[in-house]
């Protein structure tokens, strides 16, 4: 009779494992070859040196101390071993290991691109690698530039320095948020991006000084709505500082007042809104995953980042609250309460439970063995398929009628948006403005004057 289950834990073999009659299961595999490449046996084995043994040994100790599952320590240690044995063949000590030579050895190791961040945060940590990011990026902006002509090369240099000083007097005083060296990257690819669009639909012009306004028009027009008005506003700094520095003679497009342009995702209506909280009250009981997912993206506004990470200790019954990490606590009510006790029980009944803390747990076999938050398509998938709603546009209802009723000020220091995604929900100088004609008009009925 076949053996259809492992024989080290007894756990019931897939199909593909009884087809190739292997014995024991994958989690099973995975463990007993993490066990192994530990030993001094396969250390002797697989390295020459010392000391990228040690570098090895250290990778694995550094992955068991994070928590991460033996299959996915498997995976990366089969490619570390390959790039350690590299470094033997071709460095002569560990302080040889480098940025560059790192990438270039992983380019060559075919699937290797997820081990490149656990590598690098590794070797820092042990100190063999110092990274500078600032210093790659700095690096990528300097190779930007020289792909640019001569004709337009100047001016951008000229706006990377400037940038470049405003930069460090902000990181001389202090500044708690000082210009981000990705954000002036991101300016050079703009500009860049219109000099090749200017090499290939006006190729009589050759320097910024012949640029037109109907050039700039026609190469906004290439781009998407929301992307056009960005970088109008950030052409529209670079000629302000070219005329300033005399590199041109005229500035080819208009200091117009930027439009705020519509949604793309409008608010539910509120005979949409009655219908999702009646979908949510009347399945507290039959469908209780569902009905948590939907309500803290509808009457919390939490993103789907903030409810994936979740952990059973974050929720503090007694005090009717759910703790996150940069916002405010989630106060629950009664209905809520019975939600997430109702999804408790129903949680209770997954497999390797106990060994889980997030508190929102899926169903597929692959993740029994392993702790680690869902994804954000799952709650995508319950959400809509539960109320007919994604959660982002549950997410912005809520937002929109709380900064209808109590302003949009509410929303920074009460769920952690920013000034500037607060005000996409409403002006704060209008509310403020509304609540002081209405007290005066309070105080005008209660004088009768």
């Amino acid at each position: 009779m076949n053996n259809f289950t492992c024989v080290s834990c007894g756990r019931k073999l897939n199909p593909s494992q009884i087809n190739k009659k292997t014995t024991v299961c994958q989690n099973c595999f995975d463990k007993a070859r993490v066990e192994r490449i530990q030993t001094e046996d396969f250390l002797k084995e697989n390295f020459t040196k010392t000391w990228s043994a040690t570098i090895f040994k250290n990778y694995v100790l550094y992955f068991k101390e994070l928590g991460i599952g033996v299959s996915t320590i498997r995976r990366h240690t089969s490619k570390v071993l390959q790039v350690l044995q590299a470094a033997e063949n071709e460095l002569l000590r560990p302080s040889d290991i480098n940025e560059g030579w790192l990438v270039s050895t992983l380019e060559k190791i075919p699937n290797s691109k997820g081990v490149k961040s656990s590598l690098f945060n590794f070797l820092i940590k042990e100190g063999y690698l110092s990274f500078n990011a600032d210093e790659g990026i700095l690096k990528g902006i300097r190779e930007l530039l020289k792909q640019v002509p001569k004709g337009f090369m100047r001016l951008l240099e000229i706006y990377f320095n400037e940038r470049m000083e405003l930069r460090n007097r902000q990181v001389k005083f202090n500044a708690r948020n000082p210009l981000s060296l990705l954000t002036v990257k991101a300016d050079v690819e703009i500009f860049i991006r219109l000099v090749r669009w200017l090499q290939i639909n006006c190729k009589h012009i050759e320097s910024w000084d012949n640029v037109q306004q109907e050039d700039i028009h026609e190469f906004l027009l290439t781009l998407t709505p929301k992307h056009r008005e960005i970088v109008r506003k950030d052409l529209l700094v670079l000629f302000k500082l070219a005329k300033r520095k005399r590199q041109i003679t005229h500035i080819p497009i208009l200091d117009i007042k930027s439009r705020e342009l519509p949604p793309t995702i409008e608010p539910l209506t509120f005979d949409e809104q009655v219908r999702v909280a009646k979908v949510i009250k009347s399945r507290l009981y039959e469908q209780p995953l569902e009905c948590l997912l939907t309500t803290l993206c509808f009457y919390h506004g939490l993103s789907s980042s903030h409810i994936r990470n979740i952990k059973i200790s974050d929720i503090k019954v007694d005090l009717k609250a759910i703790y996150l990490n940069e916002r405010s606590p989630v106060y629950l009510s009664n209905d809520e309460l019975i939600v997430i006790n109702e999804y408790i029980k129903q949680r209770s009944n997954i497999r390797n439970v106990q060994n889980k803390s997030f508190l929102i747990l899926g169903s597929s076999s692959s993740e029994v063995y392993q702790d680690r938050p869902i994804n954000s398509t799952f709650i995508a998938r319950k959400v809509k398929g539960f109320c007919g709603f994604t959660p982002k546009s549950l997410r912005i209802t809520c937002f929109s009628m709380i900064a209808s009723n109590f302003g949009p000020q509410i929303l920074v220091e009460g769920f952690g948006l920013s000034l500037t995604q607060a005000s996409r929900y409403g002006k704060l100088e209008d509310y403020l403005l509304e609540e002081q004609i209405r007290s005066e008009r309070d105080f005008i009925k209660e004088n009768g004057t």
